[in-house]
């Protein structure tokens, strides 16, 4: 019998004073044990649904298990997962603290904690963790894991020295976090400015062969210095004991560079990010894009020498890159959404589609997919991308429309999707699930040697007919 085992996040907090020292400490107890899961509205295979159908039926699909994690009306979101070279899982997400009113300052804090586990492939807990300061707001943006099970998290937090108080609250830093495999605390660098205006707002993150970790993001501000100047992209490279090794920014003239995700290509050994620019020639630094927002792919090499690699733009129209891999043969997958239809060469009206575009190691297009309803008021965002072994290619997002037929109403106000391409971009499972009235989202999604498949995301609502446990909770899903 497939079980549910529903989480509770318990929070170790004195009533008025910060984490003392630097400990990662437990922050999941099992609270309840379904027995199944039950009914759900979903959909499966692509070519299993006839358009005279009902737009959802029940048990086309089962997972293998499930897990549900939250806190009493607390918000616990942003969910990333990572799986390593012997099938471990590891799910960072962040989630709100414990408010208490401080009399020094008269002031109610209310900060947010990040909270980090790691499952083997029968959803047994190995360890399970936190770290927090009720001063510090922590926000996670990314996960990575490297060949021998150390995890990286990166995110953002409001204040540069994590174990201090403070008052200011406008600025906002840089973290990476290494855990290593038995789950201790091995170190946390924080970036960023003294200056109260200073922020940086970082993307995913990614780990080589050797344990260098690269993060992406926008900054409007060097690093490190007082200076305030408009926002722009950068990416930094960090050892793996965790000291900087350098920092590019990516700017161009009267235009905004976006980096919004980073990948590591074990073939050759290259980074690749992907973002968005708007309205701007990189190329020759002049303020003449090819659409309004533009998707790019940028390729360095370990020392930090980047060049553009690929370039996706059409007039008057905007194609955001959001999520970027790479597959076993060193070709470059990058997740993206647009308001331009590729097929008619046309603008959509107040509408939005998932993309996916592959390229091969030269940033030659080999193939672009596009799927969701191109009807006004109705989107689909791809959060995260990740490919098998055989170079299949799996995509997890939501959409507040139905993904088979590219028209008609979701079964929540946004739904959860997993859709698995093959090599060649054809489509071959697709499947979307939601609860009416509520929003489900897919934040997360890896795939071990052995091809077993996992999703991570977040959810206002019930999970497989099991209540949630806070106002947002997030789920981790192994399907079959």
């Amino acid at each position: 019998m497939i079980r549910l085992i529903i989480l509770i996040f318990i929070i170790f907090l004195q009533a008025c004073s910060p984490t003392s020292g630097k400990e990662i400490k437990n922050f999941l107890i099992p609270l309840v044990q379904g027995n199944g899961i039950g009914p759900i509205a979903i959909h499966e295979n692509l070519d299993s649904l006839d358009p005279e159908e009902i737009p959802f039926r029940e048990n086309l699909v089962n997972f293998e298990w499930a897990l549900l994690y939250g806190d009493h009306l607390k918000l616990t979101k942003d969910s990333h997962l990572a799986v390593d070279d012997n099938g471990f899982i590891y799910i960072a997400a962040d989630t709100d603290g414990n408010p208490f009113y401080d009399n020094s300052i008269h002031r109610l804090i209310t900060g947010k904690k990040l909270v980090l586990g790691k499952y083997d492939s029968q959803k047994n807990e190995i360890w399970t963790h936190e770290l927090e300061n009720p001063y510090v707001n922590l926000d996670v943006t990314g996960i990575a894991v490297d060949t021998k099970g150390n995890a990286y998290v990166t995110g953002s937090s409001t204040i540069k020295n994590y174990f201090e108080k403070s008052r200011i609250e406008k600025k906002q830093f840089l973290f990476v976090i290494k855990v290593n495999s038995e789950g201790n605390l091995e170190w946390i660098r924080e970036i960023g400015s003294t200056n109260s205006d200073y922020k940086i707002n970082p993307g995913t993150i990614a780990v080589d062969t050797l344990g260098n970790s690269y993060v992406v993001g926008t900054s409007n501000g060097p690093f490190e210095r007082d200076s305030i100047k408009p926002e722009g992209g950068f990416i930094t490279k960090f050892d793996t004991n965790g000291n900087q090794i350098w920092a590019k920014e990516l700017s161009a003239l009267e235009a905004k560079i976006t980096p919004t995700s980073v990948a590591f290509d074990k073939r050759s050994g290259n980074i690749y990010l992907c973002g968005s620019a708007n309205n701007n020639n990189i190329r020759n630094d002049k303020n003449s894009g090819i659409g309004r927002n533009d998707l790019l792919v940028f390729k360095y090499d370990e020392n930090g020498n980047g060049q553009i690699f690929a370039r996706l733009g059409f007039a008057l129209g905007s194609v955001f890159g959001n999520t970027i891999t790479t597959d076993p043969l060193g070709n470059v997958l990058v997740g993206a959404y647009t308001d331009v239809d590729f097929a008619s060469s046309t603008i959509q009206d107040n509408s939005h589609n998932g993309l996916i575009i592959k390229y091969d190691s030269s940033g030659a297009q080999k193939w672009i997919r596009q799927f969701g309803p191109s009807i006004p008021l109705k989107s689909t965002f791809i959060s995260e991308i990740t490919t098998d072994r055989v170079g299949n290619v799996f995509t997890t997002g939501s959409t507040n429309g139905f993904i088979k037929f590219n028209d008609g109403p979701s079964e929540g106000n946004r739904d959860v999707f997993v859709i698995k391409h093959s090599p060649s971009g054809e489509v071959l499972k697709l499947w979307q699930w939601g609860v009416q009235q509520k929003t489900m989202v897919g934040s997360g999604i890896g795939i071990d040697l052995n091809g077993n498949l996992y999703a991570t995301g977040w959810t206002d609502g019930e999970l497989f007919e099991n209540r949630n446990i806070g106002k947002i909770d997030i789920f981790l899903i192994k399907f079959q």
